[in-house]
């Protein structure tokens, strides 16, 4: 048929025209050229209701039940579009459909098309959409389709590599035209394919003088590589071109496709084999050896450094009265510790001042703002505050087409550079009031995920630099001590920006202004699949370059203010507790291996390592009890200040496998050991778990020679049996793909909330030798084991 649709196209036959009409159900223009209407004229994503980026409702009685619920909204798509190329080279931005598992992002897509006109009552319609699929480690992606208009019909797609590809229905099919087909050039299995989606849909689910609505919908499950579809073009209007007619000119041979669905199969057949070998290379008997008698250095001590989103402590999403809980949370934690966070980090997204009037407060945003920095201020040594200006930045995102189109020189329409330096300098006010230790305000991050546009990066400069100049205006008069400092960058992974940071550094040695100053950078350190621990290593050489280049300070400190496992990207799941207490304590391994990376490299680093992900996911339920996020935080506490060499094995190149850190004082020596398991990012790679770890302190202190020594191992497992029996519990279970959204609403009992805060433990005596001391020791997949060994008091 397809054959048929070029033929007449290149020729273009009136006879045939009637009889294909009659043939294929698609409508006509009377010259014969095909009548398309626009598929994506308007596109949203389906997101939990009321998520804190993105407007919501206030006063919208069933929208706050709605979210309590965890019911999901649409939100425009210009909120969280993403740039790809088409096949003829020409940048759109489209809105993404995820497919990997455990994420809360877009499961869901609805298209809108264009009004349907009542002169095509009768006929079939044909729509066009733009599209980008990317299949990861599977063979293929498959999705749901539900078109909507005088009624509605569902068909599930399944996409693998064919120039065309189509899936019919009872009332509409769909042809997907591939354009453009690549790998990805590497070993990693990833295969791109672009074009156009032609949607025949037929009289009777046609609403004629109104839209038709097209819905995507995904399936929920991990990929190592994960798959997507982007779906639609927002700012540039593809329609009109007819997609067969540039497949007959530029047609992709069937030895192309042939080639590239033999290609990713190759390299899914490899990264098989390769992931499963990452783990099988690890498990081997495993060794730490503590030098005791080896140079001292100051242990950083990153796991008391926090960070939380605002909204009630889990669902990301503010309206209302917010829970009581955080501070509850902040307390449970801190009682644990001992001590105060050292740093708090908070971020605001909604917009603290009114847009109209940035001289005054918006009352409506002031609850939250207030409760998280309160708590801050109360269970914290010093608070660091980022508003994200998501209002701010929506306008920004719809004004520039996400940051392709230059801003006018006085900024964002209706939000102004002097408008936000205003508004920064009134929150400032009132959040120092509220919050004597706030040090640190921070611009918006994330803003390098939008383009790689240099007017982007002018933008993304000016949004510092209104930051700037409210702080010197704010600081005016104070002391030092009472003055706030200025954190800007706020890029994502380092490894892979650094033209946005060089942009950044260059503009800034570039300005002029007698008000300016910068006294951190910021950047996430995330892993993702494909990430791994040691990936920092280096980063440090690329940033002084670049200080250097630009003679800005050497020294200029680094706020790590995310760090660790992306949530929502890899195998366990948050939905679920029993998934979340496996996750949390993959976290909290994977969040102190970074660290160690960053410690180990010279540079002014400051990991924000304790809750680097997100500070709820530390407790459950109305009691508070510790996850094995915050257990992962009280064992590195434990550990002293002084740290001593010690070598783990077997660890590899990338940092999965084995760690160990070290500590002594006079009569103590600690060693915290925990394992980076490439399991959590690779369905085929075994969880690593060491049994008879020969655990080695060699030179160990002469008071220590010869001596009965007391050896106390502290355990935090998420194979607990007794913990896993209740967090399976009915009761028990969160709402899914909400991060776990009502955990902390969770009424355990008083004996299963101590059971839940249990940390094990395990004494015993050993008589050391003249020199080493060996100690058998065992480590459970995700566990952190702490040992410590002291002097036995007479």
């Amino acid at each position: 048929m397809q054959s048929i649709y070029r033929t007449i196209f290149l020729i273009r036959l009136p006879f045939l025209t009637g009889w294909l009409l009659a043939l294929t159900g698609t409508s006509f223009a009377q010259n014969g050229a095909r009548t398309w209407y626009k598929g994506d004229a308007h596109i949203a994503f389906k997101w939990r209701f009321g998520y804190s980026e993105f407007p919501f409702p206030e006063n919208n009685v069933v929208a706050q039940q709605d979210a309590l619920r965890g019911k999901f909204g649409w939100y425009d798509g210009a909120l969280w579009s993403h740039p790809y190329k088409t096949w003829d080279g020409n940048a759109v931005h489209g809105v993404q459909l995820l497919f990997r598992g455990g994420s809360p992002y877009s499961r869901e897509v609805m298209c809108t098309s264009e009004t349907v006109p009542y002169e095509a009552a009768g006929k079939p319609v044909s729509f066009l959409i733009p599209f980008q699929y990317t299949i990861g480690s599977e063979e293929a992606i498959a999705f749901s389709l539900r078109v909507k208009g005088a009624s509605e019909e569902t068909i599930v797609c399944k996409l693998n590599p064919q120039a065309e590809q189509t899936i019919t229905g009872g009332l509409f099919k769909v042809n997907f035209i591939t354009l453009k087909i690549a790998g990805s050039g590497n070993a990693k299995p990833v295969l791109n394919a672009s074009g156009m989606m032609h949607l025949t849909v037929y009289p009777p689910l046609l609403g004629y003088g109104g839209r038709t609505e097209f819905y995507f919908s995904s399936s929920t499950r991990h990929m190592d590589v994960e798959s997507s579809l982007l779906i639609g073009s927002l700012y540039r209007d593809m329609h009109q071109a007819d997609p067969y007619l540039q497949l007959s000119e530029s047609p992709l041979l069937k030895d192309t496709i042939k080639a590239a669905a033999a290609l990713h199969a190759q390299q899914l057949r490899e990264w098989q084999v390769a992931t499963a070998q990452r783990s099988d290379a690890l498990l081997q008997q495993a060794k730490v050896e503590v030098f005791c008698a080896g140079p001292t250095e100051k242990r950083d001590r990153g796991e008391r450094r926090v960070t939380a989103y605002s909204g009630n402590p889990v669902k990301d999403f503010q309206y209302g009265d917010p829970s009581p809980q955080m501070a509850g949370m902040a307390k449970s934690v801190t009682n644990a510790l001992g001590k105060k966070f050292s740093l708090f980090r908070y971020q605001h997204h909604y917009l603290p001042w009114k847009m109209e009037d940035p001289a005054q407060l918006d009352s409506s945003q002031l609850t939250y703002l207030k409760e998280w920095l309160t708590v801050a201020n109360t269970y914290a040594d010093s608070v660091m505050l980022d508003l994200q200006l998501s209002p701010v930045v929506k306008l920004y995102r719809q004004h520039t087409k996400a940051g392709t189109i230059a801003l006018p020189q006085a900024g964002i329409p209706g939000a102004e550079w002097d408008k936000i330096t205003q508004g920064y300098l009134t929150t400032l006010r009132y959040a120092k009031q509220v919050c004597p230790r706030l040090k640190i305000i921070q611009m918006p991050y994330e803003l390098d995920n939008m383009s790689d546009a240099e007017v982007h990066a002018d933008a993304h400069y000016m949004f510092y630099k209104s930051l700037y100049e409210a702080v010197y205006l704010f600081n005016e008069g104070r002391s030092e001590a009472d003055q706030v400092r200025v954190a800007g960058l706020g890029s994502n992974n380092p490894n892979s920006r650094w033209d946005f940071i060089q942009g950044f550094l260059e503009r800034y040695s570039k300005d002029t202004g007698g008000r300016k100053r910068l006294d951190y950078l910021t950047w996430h350190t995330y892993l993702f699949p494909g990430n791994y621990p040691a990936m920092i290593k280096g980063v440090n050489d690329s940033l002084q370059h670049l200080l250097k280049k630009y003679g800005l300070n050497p020294e200029l400190p680094v706020i790590i203010d995310e760090m660790g496992l992306a949530e929502p990207s890899t195998i366990e799941d948050l939905s679920d507790l029993r998934g979340a207490m496996r996750k949390e304590a993959a976290m909290a391994n994977f969040s102190a291996a970074i660290h160690h990376y960053y410690e180990q490299m010279p540079g002014n680093w400051i990991p924000i390592s304790g809750a680097g992900w997100h500070f709820a996911l530390l407790t459950y339920g109305e009691q508070q009890v510790l996850s094995t996020y915050a257990k992962g935080m009280l064992l590195r506490n434990k550990l002293g200040d002084e740290k001593i060499p010690v070598k783990s094995t077997p660890v590899d190149a990338q940092g999965f496998g084995l760690h160990a850190t070290a500590t002594k004082t006079a009569d103590r020596i600690s060693v915290l050991l925990y394992a980076a398991s490439p399991s959590i990012f690779y369905s085929q790679a075994t969880p690593l778990s060491y049994k008879n770890i020969e655990l080695v302190l060699k030179d160990i202190p002469p008071h220590f020679r010869d001596r009965v020594l007391k050896v106390t191992q502290f355990f935090s497992t998420p194979e607990d049996s007794a913990m896993l029996r209740v967090l399976s519990r009915d009761e028990y279970q969160t709402l899914p793909l909400t991060r776990g959204a009502d955990r902390y609403e969770k009424d355990f009992t008083e004996k299963e909330a101590a059971l839940l805060n249990r940390i094990d433990t395990r004494s015993y005596q050993v008589t050391s030798g003249k020199n080493m001391l060996l100690l058998p020791v065992d480590l459970d997949t995700y566990g952190m084991l702490l040992v410590e060994i002291e002097l036995l008091k007479k």
